[in-house]
């Protein structure tokens, strides 16, 4: 289970990255992580994590709010 997590939060500020570099909001790439790493592309995500999902999706909610009230 912390690999899955430790590989959401590295490949999500990877892609964000690529996103700044090709002129589009960090916050994109950070979506388009977590939508090739979830379970309708890729399925890296392990099933424990899945089941806490609710939990994630409402701290990812509060950072992507923060990031994009900041910038």
């Amino acid at each position: 289970m912390l690999l899955a997590l430790s590989l959401i939060i590295l490949l999500g500020f990877s892609f964000s990255e690529i996103a700044f570099r090709v002129k589009l909001p960090r916050i994109v790439g950070m979506l388009l992580a977590g939508v090739v790493l979830g379970p309708f592309v890729l399925n890296l995500i392990a099933p424990q994590v899945l089941e806490i999902s609710l939990d994630l999706r409402q701290i990812a909610l509060v950072i992507i709010l923060l990031r994009a009230g900041l910038s």
